[in-house]
């Protein structure tokens, strides 16, 4: 389940016709004409049922970067805890969520929280993780390798402090904190190539739970 703006929906053609002198009638013409024009209203009853729209353009106008804190997490063992059962659904949602994305690049901090809830998204991408270390200035060495990168849809597994800096920084936004019981927040940052970033900030998966023993 994901919640948030939708604009998705069936593309609707509109023809009109602009009356004007009738030429002599030729059945020849008139019976090819009549054939055309029924085949071509055809297909574009076709393509408005099935919620066809016309492709993108095939330059990508700058990246997008898919952000979210941990899933729900462990009470011990304190120094790395690892996911509750709600926080490896939560995991396996997220890939859901993703799976039509072209994920391209993955990053998360080198906790076993941050790296089991990208685990099944990097399964089903075939990536590698790129751990970014935990050290003064990590974040904005982050959000540089992020700009600096060839990808252009990345994921970055984060925490509840670190997950809004980042957007901070990527969006020049001033999202707080996210709360300890807060797990279910997915942030989606689109850096143009010109232009001012955008962010959308949606919901994924269950209705957050709390940590728990394991």
């Amino acid at each position: 389940m994901l919640s948030g703006n939708d604009r998705g929906g069936p593309t609707i053609l509109i023809l009109t016709l602009i009356p004007g002198p009738l030429p002599q009638p030729n059945t020849t013409i008139m019976h090819e004409s009549t054939r055309t024009l029924s085949c071509l209203l055809m297909t574009v009853v076709v393509l408005a049922c099935s919620g066809w729209t016309w492709p993108a353009s095939p330059q990508d106008p700058g990246k997008t970067v898919f952000l979210v804190r941990h899933a729900e997490k462990c009470t011990e063992p304190a120094d790395d805890p690892g996911l509750t059962a709600e926080g490896t659904e939560r995991a396996v949602e997220l890939a859901r969520v993703l799976k039509d994305i072209p994920v391209d690049a993955i990053y998360s901090t080198p906790f076993e929280r941050t790296l089991a809830t990208v685990r099944p998204l990097v399964t089903d991408k075939s990536l590698t993780v790129m751990e970014t270390p935990v050290e003064s200035g990590f974040l904005e060495a982050l959000v540089q390798s992020i700009l600096a990168s060839d990808a252009d849809h990345i994921v970055v597994s984060g925490h509840s402090n670190t997950t809004p800096r980042v957007v901070n920084l990527l969006a020049g936004t001033s999202y707080e904190d996210l709360a300890e019981t807060e797990y279910d927040r997915l942030y989606v940052v689109h850096l143009p190539e010109v232009g001012v970033p955008t962010v959308n900030v949606l919901r994924y998966g269950a209705t957050s739970g709390d940590a728990s023993s394991c």
